[in-house]
């Protein structure tokens, strides 16, 4: 089946048909096909009826020669039997038309038609022969039964030519008894037998095949006019779909919140436009009608880049675009187009989107981005260099007050000077310390801070770092176990980062540890990296809190009465001196239970990677 298009713009199917191949038939005339034989024997059911209808005067004519028997042989027993023949014949034909009425019983209305045609084939040979009935007379009613069988009996034609065969061999049976016949007659009856059934079965096979031809020719008929009206019913919902496509269209279309117009892709004429896009730009709606679009941009190109769009036939990317108003206000608009069929003609939507506001904010966001940047860079730079020259005092202060509190000059004289000089000394070095930790993460914020990486092994940095924080932690009667891999680990890292990375991971642990209590520090290696983990079992963190924790200068116990020490800057230095190692520092934590912090650092930063066989406590 072809297709055409519409005015609509949409294909419908179009009324015509490839020829079909003719349908198969069998030699009798009928189809080959046995459901359409049967859909054509249903078709014909009341004409196949009617001809078994008008048979049926012949076998009331055929009874009535009854008469005929009794005058030629009286009441005995050939004539009973005749009798009872004749009225079986009647009988069936009569079961066949008054009983089996519907399609559904073909089979036993076929089966009575057959029975009555047999019944004739016996009884009109025998009774011609009993009664004496003159020669020619008889002939003439065997030919006209014989057309009456082809005729009038509706049954299959091999049914037809056997019983027909049937009564024309009984008749050429009986002959000798009608009359005296030359074998020259009885041959030329024969060949007469031969034409009669030879013109039965080619009119019986010429009328079979007319009658389906008609019936095929009307179904095709029927299956045209049933495809006609599924065309039309589809024309229909699509002419309807169209309708309501174009209302829904108009409706959508001024009720948009968003600023719409159609425009002639030709004339760059304004075809519609809604009520946002005529209060958008301050236009009348008596003067939307001719207006070209073109005046309301400032973007040279725009012909350009709508000619494109139009070449492509689909909806290009948003781009944003200066417009102006009709009072010369100049605003910025996010600008999207597609083209599209609109009463049969081209045309081209453009939506616009309003953004000098939103515009003007991410201007103001990235002056302020700009700002702060510059002000956290100024305090990066203050701070390291407010830093260095706090480092030369204290320098010169941790010295004297060693000096004094070891008296390698003489003896201070009064107990209580030296023990002032060992306060003063301990205060320098824990301001020294906390100026070094500003100084360090001054200097990561402001990218200055490099690394110089070397091969080490990883148990000699986890060494050092611990001796440091012993005394404190032997202070408090905590242990400080180390279970490290064996054979050692060499990484290639910054010697001194690894070690403050570790100093202020174990320093933590320390100070928020109960006395007595264990801390641990681990190394192994896994699919993916090199963890180093320091495990305590303290007070624990909130998960809420961890970000927290990591940020600069944040305590989570921020009252002026908090039992720690400590200006928050030893995880987030932690973190970003990992991080500088291309790691990451992730922390694990439970109020009232404890925390770990792993250290992970990339395999590439690991020099013998084989599994480690064992681990070493030390």
């Amino acid at each position: 089946m072809t297709r055409s298009a519409d005015t609509t713009g949409e294909a419908v199917p179009a009324l015509r048909r490839e020829p079909e191949s003719e349908p198969a038939y069998r030699w009798t005339g009928e189809f080959a096909d046995p459901v359409l034989e049967d859909n054509y024997i249903r078709a014909s059911w009341t004409e196949i009826r009617s001809r078994l209808g008008a048979v049926l005067i012949a076998v009331y004519v055929f009874v009535s020669w009854l008469a005929f028997d009794f005058v030629a042989l009286g009441f005995s027993w050939p004539f009973i039997v005749l009798t009872l023949g004749r009225f079986a014949a009647l009988g069936a034909i009569l079961l066949a038309l008054k009983i089996f009425r519907e399609p559904e019983d073909r089979r036993p209305f076929m089966v009575c038609a057959v029975l009555t045609q047999l019944l004739v084939a016996l009884i009109a040979p025998l009774s011609l022969m009993l009664s004496q009935v003159d020669f020619a007379a008889a002939l003439l009613s065997i030919v006209v039964v014989l057309f009456a069988f082809y005729n009038g009996v509706p049954t299959r034609l091999t049914t037809n030519l056997l019983l027909s065969s049937a009564l024309c061999i009984g008749f050429i049976a009986v002959t000798p008894s009608l009359a005296d016949v030359s074998l020259i007659t009885l041959l030329e009856i024969c060949l007469l037998f031969g034409v009669v059934n030879a013109i039965g079965v080619e009119m019986v096979r010429a009328t079979n095949r007319l009658r389906r031809n008609g019936f095929a020719t009307l179904m095709r008929q029927q299956e045209l006019y049933e495809e006609l009206k599924r065309e039309v019913g589809v024309r229909q919902e699509a002419e309807q779909a169209v309708r309501a496509t174009e209302e829904s269209f108009q409706s959508i279309f001024y009720a948009a919140p968003l600023p719409i117009s159609l425009v002639d892709p030709a004339t760059f004429h304004v075809m519609q436009a809604n009520m946002a896009a005529l209060k958008l730009f301050g236009i009348e709606e008596d003067d939307v009608a001719g207006l070209d679009v073109r005046c309301l941009f400032e973007e040279e190109d725009l012909s350009g880049r709508l000619d494109r769009l139009i070449l492509t036939g689909r909806a290009g990317s948003p781009f944003e675009l200066s417009m102006k108003r009709m009072d010369g206000t100049i605003i910025h608009v996010l600008v999207s187009a597609a083209t599209l069929h609109f009463q049969g003609r081209r045309a081209m939507l453009i939506g616009i989107q309003d953004v000098t506001a939103r515009r003007k904010e991410a201007e103001a966001l990235r002056d302020a981005r700009d700002q702060a940047t510059a002000a956290s860079r100024s305090k990066s730079e203050f701070l390291a260099n407010m830093s260095h020259e706090l480092r030369t005092p204290l320098n010169a202060i941790i010295g004297f007050s060693e000096a004094l509190e070891r008296e390698l000059f003489g003896p201070v004289g009064n107990p209580r000077y030296r023990e002032y000089a060992e306060d003063i000394h301990n205060s320098g070095v824990h301001l020294l310390s906390l100026i070094n930790d500003i100084l360090d993460l001054s200097k990561i914020e402001a990218g200055h801070f490099k690394l110089h990486e070397d091969e080490t092994e990883l148990d000699h940095v986890v060494e050092a770092a611990t001796r440091i924080v012993r005394h404190r932690a032997q202070q408090a009667s905590i242990e400080i176990e180390c279970r490290m891999p064996e054979p050692p680990i060499v990484v290639v890292v910054d010697e001194r980062a690894l070690k403050q990375i570790l100093i202020n991971l174990v320093s933590n642990a320390v100070k928020f540890s109960p006395d007595g209590s264990a801390i641990s520090i681990s190394g192994q290696i896994t699919a993916g990296h090199l963890r180093i983990s320091v495990t305590d079992r303290g007070s624990g963190i909130a998960e809420d809190d961890i970000p927290r924790a990591l940020t600069p200068f944040t305590q989570l116990d921020g009252s002026l009465s908090r039992q720690h020490e400590g200006t928050g800057l030893g995880l987030p230095l932690a973190k970003h001196l990992t991080e500088l190692h291309d790691g990451a520092l992730s922390i694990e934590s439970e109020l009232g239970k404890g925390t770990t912090v792993h250290v992970d650092l990339p395999l590439s930063r690991v020099v013998n990677r084989g599994a480690p066989k064992e681990m070493a406590v030390f």
